[in-house]
C-alpha cells in the first residue's frame, strides 16, 4: 500500500516537471524521500508559516495559532495533503514546473483561474467533512460536529474565501522557495533568450530617454510610472544595465520575458524583422490595449507576490504590502492608466531593437485564460451597440424619461443579442466536442497540422481522422454557408463520415463517400427556391497505407496538393456530384498517388483562397496559395500553419476586410 502511494505522487510530480529527462525521472524514483521533503514537507510548512502571517486576512477552517513544528499529525495533515495535491491544480491549468537558477520568471495566473482553484478546495474540504459525518451549523462546534462553512463556495462570507484564495496565491511562492518557477509552455514557445536580454535594455533606455524628457521639460511624468522602478530615480539616471541593482535589473528582465506573453494574448508572437527592412510598427486598438493591460497587471501582481508583497490598504515597503495588488477591474482608473502606457510602449520597444509582431493561429493561444478570443459576428454587434449608445451620451443631454426609455430598449437589444450569443457558445462547445482534438491528430501524423478559423465561432467546414490499424483515413470537407446553419449540415456529414468509417470499416474512400453522399442527400434539399443555394458538401477524403505510403483520395470539388522536391502537383476531385444524385446507383471513383518520405500533402476548404484582401479588393486565389506553399517548405508542419495564418490575415488587413468564409487548411508531412 505504502509503495502504491509512493509510486502515485512519483508519477504525480513528474507529468508537471517541465520536459523531464530519463535521469531524472530515474533520480526522483530512486531518491523519492528526498524529493517529498523538497516538494512537499517543506512547502507544507513554507505554506502553513505564510498563512499565519496573514491570518487577520481570513477566516481559516485549520488551528493557525501554533508554529508548524508544534503542531500534531492530524493538525498537519491539511497541509501535507494540498502540498500533495499541488501537481493536479497544475494541470488542471496546463501548468508546468522547472528548476531556475538566479532568476525566477513570473508565471500569469489569473485571478478567475485562482478562484477555480479555491473553489476546488472548499469542494473538497466539504466533502471530507461530509464523509466524517460532519453537517451545517451557525458556528463551529467540534462537539457536535457543526461547521457554518459547509455550504457551496458562493455562500461563504468574503473572509472565508479570503482563506482558499490566499492559499493559491501563496502556490507559486513556495515553490519558488524550493527553486522551481512555474512556466505554461504557450507563454515559453515564444521567448528568445537574445531577444529578452535586448527588451530588458530597451526597456532601461526607454526608461532613460523619459526621464531626460521629464527633467528637461519636454515630457510628462506619466510614462515613468509604468516601470515600476522602486528607489531615488535620479539615482539610476545613467546607470548602465549591467550596473543596476539586482533587483531592478531583474524587474526589467521579467518585463521582457512577458511582451511575447502580452502580445500572444492579442493574437501576436515576435520574430526579427527581415535583413535589410524596417521593422513594421503595431498599431494597436483599445480593445488590445485593454487586454494587454489586464495581462500586464497579471505580470506585475505575480511579481510583488514572489519577492514577499502582499496585499495591504497602504504602500509599506518594510511590512511589503501594497494596495494595488488586486484584480484589474477593481484598480482605480489612474493605475489602469499605467499599465496601458507601458503597453503602449511595446511597439515602439520592438522597433528599437529591430523586432516586429506577426499574427499567430487562434489554436496557439485558445488555453490562454488571459487572451482575447476569436468573436462571431453576434459579438462584435454587441460590442458596436454598446459603443454606440456610450457616444450617443457622450454627445446629447437627455430628459430622464427618454433616458430611461433608451436603457429599457438598450436592455431588451443586449438580452436578444446575449441569447443568440449563448446558443453560439453551446454550438461551438457542440463542435470543438466531436471533431479530433490536436494530440489524436498528431497521433495520426507527428509532423502535421490543422488550420481552422471559422466566420462566426462554429463553421460549415469539418476535419476528420480515424486510424484503422495501419491505415489512416482522413478529410477536409465544406458543407453549404457558415455559422450555425453550416455547423448543423457539417454535424450530420461528420456523424455519418464517422458511422461509414468506424462503424461499418470502409476504409476505400469512394465506398465510404458513396455511402456519405446517399445517406446526407436524405436530409438536404438540392433547390434552390427557398434558400437561394442547393444545399451540400464539397470533400475531399483519403486514405493512408503507411506500411507502403500509398495514398488513396477521392472527392468532390476540393482539390488534393502534394509537394515533392518542392514540385506542386495538383490533384483535382473527378467525382460529378450531379450524376450521382440522377443515378442513385453511381459510384465514386478513386486514384492512388506513392507518397515518398518528406512529401507534403494538402487538403483544404475554398475558404482560404477565397478571402478578399490586398489593395484591389480581390480574392487570395488558388494560383496564390499554391505559390505560398511551394514557398515555406523549409519550415516544420505547425510552423507552417502560422505561416499560412499570418499570410490570410494581412492580405485581409491591407484592405480592412472582414472575414468572408470558414477557413480549413490541414498539412501533412509523411
Amino acid at each position: 500500500m505504502i509503495h502504491q502511494i509512493m509510486k502515485r505522487e512519483i508519477q504525480k510530480w513528474s507529468e508537471v516537471i517541465f520536459s523531464p529527462d530519463d535521469q531524472f525521472i530515474q533520480d526522483i524514483s530512486s531518491n523519492w524521500i528526498k524529493y517529498k521533503k523538497v516538494f512537499i514537507d517543506h512547502v507544507a510548512e513554507a505554506l502553513y508559516e505564510d498563512m499565519r502571517k496573514e491570518r487577520d486576512l481570513f477566516i481559516s477552517p485549520f488551528t493557525l495559532n501554533k508554529e508548524f513544528r508544534k503542531l500534531n499529525e492530524e493538525e498537519k495533515s491539511p497541509w501535507y495533503e494540498y502540498a500533495s495535491e499541488i501537481p493536479v491544480k497544475l494541470r488542471s491549468l496546463n501548468l508546468f514546473i522547472r528548476q531556475y537558477k538566479d532568476f525566477c520568471m513570473t508565471c500569469l495566473i489569473t485571478d478567475k483561474d485562482v478562484e477555480k482553484l479555491a473553489r476546488g478546495d472548499h469542494d473538497c474540504y466539504s466533502r471530507k467533512l461530509t464523509s466524517d459525518n460532519w453537517k451545517y451549523g451557525t458556528t463551529l462546534n467540534p462537539v457536535r460536529k457543526t461547521d457554518p462553512s459547509l455550504v457551496s463556495y458562493q455562500e461563504l462570507s468574503e473572509r472565508r474565501k479570503r482563506f482558499y484564495l490566499e492559499l493559491n496565491y501563496l502556490l507559486p511562492v513556495q515553490l519558488k522557495k524550493i527553486g522551481y518557477e512555474i512556466i505554461r509552455p504557450e507563454e515559453i514557445a515564444e521567448i528568445n533568450e537574445n531577444m529578452v536580454r535586448k527588451l530588458a535594455r530597451a526597456i532601461h533606455s526607454r526608461y532613460l530617454h523619459e526621464l531626460r524628457k521629464q527633467q528637461t521639460g519636454t515630457g510628462k511624468d506619466s510614462h515613468l510610472s509604468g516601470f515600476h522602478y522602486p528607489g531615488n530615480v535620479k539615482d539610476q539616471e545613467f546607470s548602465n544595465f549591467e550596473d543596476l541593482p539586482e533587483e531592478i535589473k531583474y524587474s526589467n528582465i521579467d518585463n521582457a520575458y512577458h511582451i511575447p506573453t502580452k502580445l500572444l494574448s492579442i493574437g501576436y508572437k515576435i520574430r526579427p524583422a527581415g535583413k535589410g527592412f524596417k521593422s513594421v510598427a503595431l498599431h494597436l486598438n483599445e480593445e488590445e490595449i485593454e487586454t494587454m493591460a489586464r495581462v500586464e497587471h497579471i505580470r506585475w501582481s505575480w511579481d510583488k507576490r514572489l519577492n514577499g508583497w502582499r496585499f495591504g490598504n497602504i504602500k509599506d515597503t518594510l511590512d511589503k504590502t501594497h494596495p494595488g495588488l488586486k484584480t484589474y477591474e477593481e484598480l482605480p482608473e489612474s493605475e489602469k492608466e499605467k499599465d496601458r502606457e507601458l503597453v503602449r510602449l511595446i511597439p515602439g520597444l520592438l522597433q528599437d531593437i529591430n523586432y516586429e509582431a506577426c499574427p499567430v493561429n487562434p489554436g496557439r493561444i485558445k488555453k490562454l485564460s488571459y487572451a482575447i478570443k476569436p468573436q462571431s459576428g453576434i459579438n462584435k454587434i454587441l460590442d458596436e451597440t454598446r459603443q454606440l449608445n456610450d457616444q450617443i451620451r457622450k454627445r446629447v443631454q437627455m430628459v430622464p424619461a427618454l433616458e430611461e426609455m433608451i436603457r429599457i430598449r438598450n436592455k431588451k437589444i443586449e438580452e436578444a443579442i446575449k441569447e443568440v450569443e449563448g446558443s453560439y457558445n453551446y454550438a461551438q462547445h457542440i463542435q470543438e466536442t466531436f471533431l479530433p482534438d490536436d494530440l489524436y491528430v498528431r497521433e495520426c501524423f507527428p509532423d502535421s497540422f490543422v488550420l481552422f478559423k471559422p466566420k462566426d465561432l462554429v463553421s460549415g467546414d469539418f476535419y476528420f481522422f480515424s486510424k484503422q490499424d495501419n491505415i489512416i483515413i482522413f478529410a477536409a470537407a465544406d458543407c453549404t454557408g457558415h455559422g450555425i446553419p453550416g455547423a448543423l449540415l457539417s454535424t450530420i456529414g461528420y456523424g455519418i463520415l464517422d458511422q461509414a468509417v468506424n462503424e461499418i470499416q470502409l476504409t476505400d474512400p469512394s465506398l465510404a463517400l458513396h455511402h456519405l453522399y446517399s445517406k446526407i442527400h436524405r436530409f438536404l434539399r438540392r433547390d434552390t427556391e427557398i434558400t437561394g443555394m442547393p444545399d451540400d458538401m464539397d470533400i475531399i477524403l483519403c486514405s493512408l497505407d503507411i506500411r507502403t505510403n500509398i495514398l488513396t483520395y477521392s472527392g468532390v470539388k476540393n482539390p488534393l496538393y502534394h509537394i515533392t522536391k518542392n514540385e506542386l502537383v495538383e490533384y483535382r476531385a473527378n467525382n460529378s456530384l450531379d450524376s450521382c444524385i440522377e443515378n442513385s446507383d453511381c459510384m465514386f471513383t478513386s486514384d492512388m498517388i506513392q507518397l515518398k518520405t518528406g512529401d507534403s500533402i494538402y487538403l483544404c476548404s475554398d475558404g482560404y483562397t477565397d478571402q478578399f484582401g490586398g489593395k484591389s479588393h480581390k480574392k487570395y486565389q488558388s494560383s496564390r496559395f499554391k505559390d505560398f506553399l511551394q514557398s515555406i517548405q523549409e519550415y516544420s508542419m505547425p510552423e507552417q500553419s502560422d505561416k499560412l495564418y499570418e499570410e490570410i490575415e494581412k492580405w485581409r488587413e491591407e484592405n480592412n476586410e472582414d472575414q468572408t468564409d470558414d477557413v480549413l487548411v490541414i498539412g501533412i508531412r509523411i
